[in-house]
């Protein structure tokens, strides 16, 4: 069967693909055109973009260092690299010599490494750039026509290489197989405009005919998994957004569902889609409304996108826990509605005002009676949703005093909390009570605030003088070097110039070949480039 599937592949990519790649440099290379076809695929599986549009990213030729395809989704804010292989009997995967070639491309990528690369990547230096300054999601993805399992040494490889990049409360890259399974879907999927057709069982379910035809009802969480399991992110490519695999609500979601599945379509939102049409199948259920199937043409879920990832994760942990619970489902049909309907649902389903962590703050005594204490000195001290800094020469919120807080801590844990996960700084349930866990004097804790503010402007201007990786320095780094500065009494951009100078000499010996981004996220590596950072100074 693989082998016949294969050859559906090659004919997809030799009739649909191959006319929009580049392969003036490989004409007579069936194997090398049919690995770019692979990667063409994959992009466009995986983005929804076209193969016309997916060809300008495929990077595939000599001093590629492994990666044949780069695509920054900026809608997602994902950083996808793909490395392709084309077996001819369709049985092999990826071998350890390109894996291992294919990470450290990715890093030489990362850190901008532009002068190691190919004139196809370095057309898209300033594109990949940009999208690496917004410090997206890297998704290393490998794609093959074969249906076998990667051998145990990659699989080692990969999972030494996650473990490198990743801690235990964010996942900052992710590694994908793309297999002959999923070229296939991704085929079918191109070949019916990405569509995403499921039939949809709906319990205790009812309809709204007027203006629009809709239908609603609780659907099993087994089913929602068996959705996104088949569709993947074709579920959601008329939403603002895909799932957050590492976000601390889905985190919740998921284990809400796993531990108490039975509580957990009252604890829920539920999910709202659209769909091309939707029509009941007759299967003499008459008009009971206990339970009723339909067939839901190109389903695109428009909000829920975290609760349908949640869903999928908590079912492979945890199936028979998954099947116990429920949640509320709303499809419209787009079907004679006007043309700008899907996308007003769209917005004003994403739009509507939601709880955020620091909002229990409000109840908190602690922020009150800092409020009053900042009031005394003169000094506006917002803490509550809806509250503006009037004059920030004469106000502060309670981010930025968590943020000044972290960053003047003596602990390092604290600083990179904060460019970890700036949130956590100000959730309950986060670090929090940690930094507001001691008295704060608010007199000094104003100067800190006024100190702060002028170290992180010293930093932004001097940043975007730079270009390459000193700016991704600059960028990455830049609460490990706004607490250095502090520690030091230093705030102009030349006294700013002289750390970044120091820090940057220190990560060349030290981490050369990390990822940035990664790197300043590590309290244990911090810890000892502030080590060797102040020694540096000193001397």
């Amino acid at each position: 069967m693989s082998a016949i599937l294969s050859n559906r592949v090659k004919n997809h990519i030799n009739t649909s693909v191959k006319d929009t790649l580049s392969i003036d440099d490989c004409k007579k290379d069936e194997e090398k055109i049919l690995s770019r076809g692979l990667a063409a695929i994959t992009l466009s599986g995986l983005t929804g973009i076209k193969y016309s549009e997916a060809a300008k990213y495929i990077t595939d030729g000599p001093k590629d260092n492994g990666i044949d395809a780069v695509y920054h989704d900026a809608t997602r804010n994902k950083l996808f690299l793909i490395q392709s292989k084309w077996s001819n009997k369709g049985t092999s995967t990826i071998g350890t010599g390109d894996l291992r070639k294919f990470i450290a491309g990715t890093y030489d990528l990362l850190n901008e490494e532009w002068g190691k690369f190919n004139q196809r990547i370095k057309s898209l230096s300033s594109e990949i750039s940009d999208g690496i300054r917004h410090d997206p999601e890297i998704v290393l993805v490998v794609s093959y026509n074969s249906d076998n399992p990667i051998s145990e040494e990659c699989q080692e490889i990969i999972q030494e290489f996650l473990d490198e990049n990743n801690s235990d409360s964010q996942d900052v890259v992710a590694v994908q197989k793309f297999d002959l399974k999923r070229l296939i879907r991704a085929i079918k999927s191109v070949k019916t405009g990405s569509r995403s057709d499921i039939e949809a069982n709906l319990l205790q379910w009812g309809e709204q005919t007027d203006p629009y035809y809709s239908i609603y009802g609780k659907v099993s969480c087994a089913d929602i998994a068996q959705w996104h399991d088949e569709h993947g992110d074709l579920l959601f490519t008329e939403n603002i957004r895909n799932t957050l695999t590492d976000s601390e609500i889905n985190s919740q979601i998921e284990n809400s569902l796993v531990q108490a599945p039975k509580e957990f379509w009252y604890l829920n939102n539920g999910i709202t889609a659209i769909a091309d049409d939707i029509k009941r199948k007759p299967i003499g259920l008459g008009e009971q409304r206990e339970s009723s199937y339909w067939k839901i043409s190109n389903l695109k879920i428009v909000n829920g996108a975290q609760t349908t990832g949640a869903i999928s994760s908590a079912y492979a942990k945890d199936p028979a826990a998954t099947r116990l619970g429920y949640v509320q489902v709303k499809i419209i049909s787009l079907e004679d509605t006007p043309l700008d309907l899907a996308g007003k649902i769209t917005t004003a389903t994403n739009t509507q005002n939601k709880v955020e962590p620091k909002d229990f703050l409000a109840l908190e005594d602690l922020q009150d009676g800092l409020a009053e204490s900042f009031r005394k000195i003169g000094v506006q001290y917002c803490y509550r949703r809806g509250e503006k800094v009037l004059d920030s020469t004469k106000g502060l919120d309670v981010q930025e005093l968590a943020m000044t807080l972290a960053i003047t801590s003596g602990s390092m844990a604290d600083v990179v909390i904060a460019k970890r996960n700036a949130g956590s700084l100000t959730d309950p349930n986060g670090h929090y009570k940690k930094l507001f866990s001691q008295p704060i004097n608010v007199p000094d804790a104003w100067k800190s605030v006024q100190k702060y503010r002028q170290v992180r402007d010293s930093l932004e201007k001097y940043a975007a003088s730079l270009t390459g990786k000193s700016a991704q320095l600059a960028v990455h780094g830049n609460r490990f070097i706004e607490h250095l500065a502090l520690k030091r009494s230093t705030t102009d951009t030349k006294a700013i110039s002289k750390v970044h100078a120091s820090l940057n000499a220190v990560v060349e010996k030290l981490y050369s070949e990390s990822y940035l981004a990664v790197l300043f996220k590590n309290a244990k590596k911090c810890e000892l480039l502030k080590t060797e950072v102040l020694k540096s100074l000193k001397s």
